[in-house]
């Protein structure tokens, strides 16, 4: 009788989960990981072809934890204004994570960028309210909010200063109503 296994692709995707969310891309190997839960590096190996493989699988994975789960945490009533301030409170309860993400691994690659906004298409098609706005206008409107969530990020995990809920709400109502007054004002592309 073959022998049952214990620890599941599920299993690794946690691990490789949490394994991020304390130490980051920087030692992420098979290694480091078996000796942070107490396992072999068997099941990785049993799993995945290679590292490259369980990485790409802990990405997809993470991807889901942060936008399917922390960043539809409700704040305000619009979810384009609850969206940023979840961003922030994400960043600020996983320090790790974010500067894995979004610092050293994938940010400057663009792939974090585009899955955003991938996700704020689908946001803004969620509000009747903005269903008007054009493929243009949704990529400036997300540029500006990227580009402020990833500031306030870095100022409130570096200690500089801490944005408090009303704050974000006025601050992200603001660049929203801007938008709306002022819809085809882009920054200019090089």
């Amino acid at each position: 009788m073959a022998r049952k296994k214990v620890i599941t692709k599920d299993i690794l995707l946690d691990y490789g989960l949490q394994y991020l969310k304390e130490y980051g891309f920087d030692s992420f190997t098979a290694r480091d990981i078996a000796q942070k839960f107490g396992i072999s590096t068997q099941p990785i190996y049993s799993e995945y072809l290679n590292m490259n493989e369980y990485r790409s699988e802990v990405l997809k994975h993470t991807f889901y934890y942060m936008f399917d789960i922390k960043l539809s945490e409700t704040y305000a009533s619009d979810p384009l204004i609850s969206y940023p301030i979840a961003f922030v409170r994400f960043s600020e309860d996983n320090p790790n994570l974010y500067h894995a993400l979004f610092v050293k691994g994938f940010a400057y690659k663009k792939v974090m960028y585009d899955y955003s906004l991938a996700q704020y298409k689908k946001l803004v098609a969620s509000v009747t309210k903005y269903h008007h706005l054009t493929e243009t206008q949704i990529k400036n409107l997300h540029l500006r909010i990227w580009i402020s969530v990833n500031g306030m990020a870095a100022a409130s995990i570096s200690e500089i200063y801490h944005f408090d809920e009303d704050y974000l709400k006025f601050i992200f109502e603001e660049m929203i109503s801007h938008m709306l007054e002022e819809p085809n004002v882009s920054p200019k592309q090089n």
